[in-house]
Protein backbone atom coordinates (compact mmCIF):
# COMPACT_ATOMS: atom_id res chain seq x y z
CA UNK A 1 0.00 0.00 0.00
CA UNK A 2 1.31 3.72 -1.08
CA UNK A 3 2.46 6.23 1.46
CA UNK A 4 1.15 9.74 1.65
CA UNK A 5 3.07 13.01 2.52
CA UNK A 6 2.03 16.30 3.34
CA UNK A 7 4.77 18.92 2.06
CA UNK A 8 4.78 22.73 3.21
CA UNK A 9 5.89 25.20 0.40
CA UNK A 10 6.96 28.51 0.27
CA UNK A 11 4.68 30.59 -1.84
CA UNK A 12 6.87 33.56 -1.22
CA UNK A 13 9.64 31.91 -3.03
CA UNK A 14 7.76 31.44 -6.07
CA UNK A 15 7.59 35.74 -5.67
CA UNK A 16 11.77 35.75 -6.58
CA UNK A 17 11.78 33.23 -9.48
CA UNK A 18 11.55 30.01 -7.79
CA UNK A 19 8.40 28.16 -8.43
CA UNK A 20 8.57 25.05 -6.65
CA UNK A 21 6.46 23.18 -6.47
CA UNK A 22 4.97 23.98 -9.62
CA UNK A 23 1.17 23.45 -10.34
CA UNK A 24 0.92 24.09 -13.91
CA UNK A 25 3.70 21.80 -15.30
CA UNK A 26 3.01 19.09 -11.77
CA UNK A 27 6.74 19.11 -10.68
CA UNK A 28 8.01 19.38 -6.90
CA UNK A 29 11.66 18.73 -5.70
CA UNK A 30 13.58 18.50 -3.16
CA UNK A 31 17.00 17.71 -1.73
CA UNK A 32 18.87 16.75 1.60
CA UNK A 33 16.68 15.16 4.36
CA UNK A 34 13.68 15.97 2.61
CA UNK A 35 14.07 14.51 -0.63
CA UNK A 36 15.26 11.19 1.52
CA UNK A 37 12.07 11.46 3.02
CA UNK A 38 10.51 11.30 0.05
CA UNK A 39 12.69 8.85 -1.77
CA UNK A 40 12.22 6.34 1.07
CA UNK A 41 8.73 6.41 1.51
CA UNK A 42 6.88 7.38 -2.04
CA UNK A 43 6.00 5.71 -4.87
CA UNK A 44 3.99 5.39 -8.04
CA UNK A 45 0.62 6.03 -6.67
CA UNK A 46 1.51 8.01 -3.64
CA UNK A 47 -0.43 11.06 -2.94
CA UNK A 48 1.46 14.19 -2.08
CA UNK A 49 -0.53 17.57 -0.43
CA UNK A 50 0.82 20.73 -0.68
CA UNK A 51 -0.01 23.22 2.15
CA UNK A 52 1.12 27.23 2.30
CA UNK A 53 0.95 29.93 4.25
CA UNK A 54 -1.73 32.75 2.87
CA UNK A 55 -2.17 35.59 4.93
CA UNK A 56 -2.04 34.52 8.51
CA UNK A 57 -3.77 31.20 7.74
CA UNK A 58 -2.10 28.38 6.34
CA UNK A 59 -4.19 25.77 3.38
CA UNK A 60 -3.53 22.97 1.38
CA UNK A 61 -3.58 23.92 -2.02
CA UNK A 62 -3.40 21.23 -4.26
CA UNK A 63 -2.07 17.60 -4.52
CA UNK A 64 -0.81 15.21 -6.63
CA UNK A 65 -1.09 11.58 -7.49
CA UNK A 66 2.81 10.33 -8.19
CA UNK A 67 3.21 9.35 -11.62
CA UNK A 68 6.88 9.65 -11.93
CA UNK A 69 10.05 10.09 -8.37
CA UNK A 70 13.01 11.36 -10.68
CA UNK A 71 16.39 11.10 -8.58
CA UNK A 72 19.54 13.15 -9.66
CA UNK A 73 22.03 10.49 -11.13
CA UNK A 74 20.15 7.97 -12.24
CA UNK A 75 17.44 10.17 -14.07
CA UNK A 76 19.57 13.05 -15.36
CA UNK A 77 18.31 12.92 -19.14
CA UNK A 78 14.85 13.15 -18.02
CA UNK A 79 15.60 15.92 -15.27
CA UNK A 80 17.61 17.96 -17.73
CA UNK A 81 14.51 17.92 -20.36
CA UNK A 82 12.12 19.78 -17.30
CA UNK A 83 11.53 23.29 -17.30
CA UNK A 84 10.72 23.93 -14.09
CA UNK A 85 12.88 25.19 -10.72
CA UNK A 86 12.53 22.07 -9.00
CA UNK A 87 15.07 20.11 -12.01
CA UNK A 88 17.78 22.26 -9.43
CA UNK A 89 16.94 19.15 -6.59
CA UNK A 90 18.27 15.81 -6.00
CA UNK A 91 14.41 14.09 -5.98
CA UNK A 92 11.61 15.24 -8.30
CA UNK A 93 8.01 13.77 -8.02
CA UNK A 94 5.60 14.43 -11.23
CA UNK A 95 1.72 14.47 -10.63
CA UNK A 96 -0.01 12.40 -13.05
CA UNK A 97 -2.52 14.96 -15.16
CA UNK A 98 -6.12 13.53 -14.65
CA UNK A 99 -5.81 12.31 -10.90
CA UNK A 100 -3.44 15.22 -9.32
CA UNK A 101 -5.47 18.49 -8.20
CA UNK A 102 -4.99 22.17 -8.05
CA UNK A 103 -7.35 23.82 -5.46
CA UNK A 104 -9.07 27.17 -6.78
CA UNK A 105 -10.34 27.06 -3.81
CA UNK A 106 -8.06 25.76 -0.94
CA UNK A 107 -8.45 24.33 2.38
CA UNK A 108 -7.65 25.86 5.48
CA UNK A 109 -5.35 23.85 7.46
CA UNK A 110 -6.92 24.97 10.83
CA UNK A 111 -6.54 23.77 14.55
CA UNK A 112 -10.04 21.79 13.84
CA UNK A 113 -8.70 19.81 10.54
CA UNK A 114 -4.96 18.88 12.63
CA UNK A 115 -7.27 17.71 15.65
CA UNK A 116 -8.35 15.42 12.90
CA UNK A 117 -5.39 14.50 10.89
CA UNK A 118 -4.17 12.07 14.09
CA UNK A 119 -0.51 11.43 12.21
CA UNK A 120 0.79 15.31 13.40
CA UNK A 121 0.30 14.54 16.89
CA UNK A 122 -1.40 18.08 17.27
CA UNK A 123 -4.54 17.36 19.71
CA UNK A 124 -6.23 19.78 21.59
CA UNK A 125 -3.20 19.12 24.66
CA UNK A 126 -1.13 20.38 21.97
CA UNK A 127 -3.22 23.45 21.17
CA UNK A 128 -3.71 24.51 24.54
CA UNK A 129 0.00 23.97 25.54
CA UNK A 130 1.22 26.04 22.52
CA UNK A 131 -1.55 28.89 23.41
CA UNK A 132 -0.35 28.85 27.11
CA UNK A 133 3.11 29.39 25.88
CA UNK A 134 1.49 32.57 23.91
CA UNK A 135 2.05 31.26 20.61
CA UNK A 136 -0.72 31.47 17.39
CA UNK A 137 -2.55 28.74 16.32
CA UNK A 138 -0.67 29.70 13.36
CA UNK A 139 2.41 29.65 15.04
CA UNK A 140 1.38 25.97 16.30
CA UNK A 141 0.73 24.65 12.67
CA UNK A 142 3.71 25.77 11.73
CA UNK A 143 5.76 23.67 13.88
CA UNK A 144 3.67 20.83 13.23
CA UNK A 145 3.73 20.96 9.07
CA UNK A 146 7.67 22.23 8.99
CA UNK A 147 9.18 19.10 8.01
CA UNK A 148 7.37 16.44 5.49
CA UNK A 149 4.93 13.88 7.04
CA UNK A 150 3.39 10.99 6.77
CA UNK A 151 -0.07 10.55 6.80
CA UNK A 152 -2.07 7.15 6.59
CA UNK A 153 -4.95 5.97 3.78
CA UNK A 154 -7.52 6.95 5.74
CA UNK A 155 -5.85 10.64 6.15
CA UNK A 156 -5.10 10.55 2.53
CA UNK A 157 -8.69 9.91 2.09
CA UNK A 158 -10.22 12.19 3.95
CA UNK A 159 -8.42 15.14 2.98
CA UNK A 160 -9.71 14.03 -0.92
CA UNK A 161 -12.82 14.51 -0.06
CA UNK A 162 -12.71 17.06 2.02
CA UNK A 163 -10.39 18.85 -2.03
CA UNK A 164 -13.98 17.76 -3.90
CA UNK A 165 -15.74 20.57 -5.37
CA UNK A 166 -12.72 22.49 -4.80
CA UNK A 167 -10.35 22.85 -8.00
Amino acid sequence: MSKHLVVTYSAEKAETGHVDPNFTQLVYGDSGDKSNVMENNLEEGSYVFFNARIGSQRYITAYFYVEKILIKGKHDHEIGSIHASAKEDRLLIIGNRYFSKVLTVPLLLDRNLMEELISFGADKAYFNKKSAEGHSELVAIRDKTLNHKLITEEEKEYLIDLCKNRG
